[in-house]
């Protein structure tokens, strides 16, 4: 197949599906996802004694805390611990981390950012999985977010290299689509839409537009439930993100496990599945044509019409998006960076593991890669 090049996030322009903004603005916090220079950044976070034996005892309550990178330096930003089963941490170790630059006092902004997340990347070792995964949704056209890394310092100590990920909110939506004025729902752990999901931004309605499009996917027959769900949401953005899925043998976002996911339900447009927490990817290079655990994703992607689509958007992205060398390139412009960063640990091995890792992360790359152009071929 011939490769198109790799298209980054910041020279994403304007996408023509149905509900994504059309014209891309210049945007304060693009240049920061770029990946410039041969340094990681560095976000030294200071928190009072008093706020530091909070995260101890309550992790997910917001404390104050200062932020310091490079010239700019931020007082009062909220700060609080994140993560699920497999990726919490504590204080004292490596804790993913959710800041927000605004919430407990007067407007600032970290490079046009006012929410963004810390990754501890404890369950990828390459820390890489994340940053490519995004940039091939953005590239495919799906609402997703920017990443870059940094070198984080907890009240002076060097805790190692993290994936420094842009939040969701009103000034992601606004980036992402015509109107930002609707529902945003954090998809939690392991919840499907029928669920009591939490509203990250929107108007409070009882749920009734989620319990809508749970009620469409509980019609029994199968033509009028897929036809009945297509009015609700949008099916091409949704074949497109059930196809990174099967590209990326994600097997823990929300088709197939009703993970990892936000939902958007657009105010006068249809719902839209958001991919998130895409840090445990190409782990099985050779896996074929998925299962769908999800409500939404039974009722689509089980259909023939949306199987016939979601294999047109896998061959379209196989032919223009999946490009092995430019990931390849991408990995190892920030693999030396990583190691620099580690260097300040006085963790050697550390920094050979993650050498180790990353390499290992470019060949399940390519693996998946020659794999699906041998079988996706035979979908049908």
């Amino acid at each position: 197949m011939i490769f198109q090049r790799f298209v980054p996030v910041y020279l994403l322009l304007a996408i023509s599906f149905p509900g994504l903004a059309q014209e891309k603005k210049p945007d304060p916090s693009d240049a920061f996802f770029k990946h410039p220079g041969s340094k990681m950044p560095i976000v030294e976070i200071t928190t009072t004694k008093e706020a530091e034996e909070s995260l101890k005892r309550e992790p997910r309550k917001d404390v104050a805390c200062d932020i310091k990178i490079g010239d700019i330096q931020l007082k009062k930003v909220a700060i609080h611990i994140k993560g699920a089963a497999g990726s919490t941490r504590a204080w004292t170790d490596r804790p993913g981390l959710t800041l927000n630059t605004e919430k407990l006092g007067e407007k600032q902004e970290l490079h046009g950012l006012v929410k963004f997340h810390l990754n501890n990347g404890v369950q990828d070792g390459s820390y890489m999985n994340e940053l490519i995964a995004n940039d091939l949704a953005l590239a495919m056209g799906l609402p997703a977010c920017r990443c870059t890394h940094a070198a984080v310092v907890l009240n002076g100590r060097h805790v190692g290299p993290y994936v420094f990920k842009e939040g969701f909110n009103k000034d992601w939506l606004k980036r992402n689509f015509k109107n930002a004025k609707g529902n945003l729902y954090d998809g939690g752990f392991l919840q499907d839409i029928d669920a009591n999901l939490k509203l990250d931004t929107g108007t409070p309605n009882d749920h009734a537009d989620l319990k809508a499009l749970a009620n469409a996917c509980r019609e029994p027959d199968a033509n009028k439930r897929y036809a009945k769900v297509s009015e609700l949401v949008n099916v091409d953005l949704l074949c497109t993100n059930a196809a990174l899925q099967i590209i990326t043998a994600d097997w823990d976002g929300y088709f197939r496990n009703r993970n990892n996911y936000r939902v958007y339900f657009e105010p006068k447009g249809k719902a839209v599945f958001i991919p998130h927490g895409m840090d445990q990817l190409w782990r099985n290079p050779h896996e074929g044509w998925p299962g769908w655990g999800s409500m939404v994703g039974r009722a689509i992607l089980d259909h023939p019409e949306g199987k016939k689509l979601t294999i047109a958007k896998l061959k379209l992205a196989m032919e223009k998006h999946y490009n092995v060398a430019e990931m390849h390139k991408k990995i190892d412009m920030l693999v030396p960076r990583m190691k620099e960063t580690l260097n300040a640990t006085n963790n050697g091995n550390w920094a050979k593991s993650v050498e180790n890792e990353a390499n290992n992360f470019k060949n399940q790359l390519k693996q998946r890669y020659d794999h699906l152009s041998k079988e996706v071929p035979k979908f049908q």
